[in-house]
């Protein structure tokens, strides 16, 4: 398999790390930067152009401004593309790139991290057995990784309208959005507040990436239980039980989903991608 990296920051450091620890070696990065290879720990292919990219899979992790622009050229080429979330902040535009892969054969994958999480697929588990919660309250804080291309609310808030989505099986009939900054210099709105309205359940999601303290903490409020879910510590605690979590990697099983070729995740994706779009206000 011909793999192809367009943009090698922090992120795109952890997925080439993850495809070694796969056993993937025909590996070629695009980066427009000189790369320091001592740091990557092993030295590969390298061009500055993305068209120069020969290759069957394609690992898109760029600013999402050029998102759009470089999906389109490996799709229309029939290159299976996994591009960092979101896709896009246009649903249109998302819209426009499942049709080119629908149109030109390829596949389109957007790293949902989240959904991909053995807690969050235990918790799922719990309620298909006891039915909808009432109420969650997602936080999602902690001090960085800073981003300038998007702000909290498509960077961090985005993690947790997918894990909504997919726990209850629905789109979110309404989502409201304050976003804000907490550091008056931050380049985006560093922080986010929303509400999304579910058939039967409300969900309350903060999020910022300049606070003070790492807090990854769901709560989940059902008739007459609750069930805590710290991803610090990866602990799904329901009354007083300590669900046991399967020990797999996130990053691996996505990975692994999009080479293999067998999801589809159109609607998920633009599910999520207009939840954060609509009713959005600043302060």
């Amino acid at each position: 398999m011909k793999i192809g990296i367009v943009g090698i920051g922090y992120w795109g450091k952890i997925i080439l790390r993850n495809l070694r620890e796969l056993g993937h070696k025909d590996i070629t990065i695009c980066e427009e930067r000189e790369i320091n290879w001592h740091e990557i720990g092993e030295r590969y292919k390298q061009v500055w152009d993305y068209k120069e990219l020969n290759c069957e899979f394609v690992f898109v992790i760029v600013p999402v401004v050029d998102h759009y622009e470089i999906c389109s050229h490996f799709l229309e080429r029939g290159v299976n593309v996994f591009c960092e979330k979101p896709l896009d902040t246009e649903p249109d535009r998302c819209v426009d790139l499942y049709n080119l892969a629908d149109k030109h054969g390829s596949k389109l994958f957007v790293d949902w991290l989240f959904i991909y999480n053995p807690a969050v697929h235990k918790i799922k588990t719990l309620i298909d057995s006891l039915g909808k919660p009432k109420n969650i309250i997602a936080n999602r804080m902690n001090f960085g990784p800073i981003r300038k291309d998007v702000n909290a609310r498509w960077d961090l808030a985005s993690h947790d309208v997918s894990i909504g989505c997919y726990l209850l099986d629905e789109t979110p009939i309404r989502s409201r959005w304050l976003d804000f900054k907490r550091d008056k210099n931050s380049h985006q709105d560093d922080s986010t507040v929303g509400v999304l309205e579910f058939s039967e359940t409300s969900m309350q999601i903060n999020a910022s990436w300049s606070y003070n303290m790492k807090n990854r903490m769901y709560i989940i409020e059902f008739d007459s239980s609750f069930l805590h879910w710290d991803d610090n510590t990866s602990t799904v605690l329901y009354g007083n039980d300590i669900m046991p979590i399967e020990n797999k990697s996130p990053l691996h099983t996505s990975i692994k989903t999009f080479m293999g070729g067998d999801f589809d995740q159109k609607q998920l994706t633009l599910d999520i991608t207009r939840s954060l779009c609509n009713a959005i206000s600043t302060i």
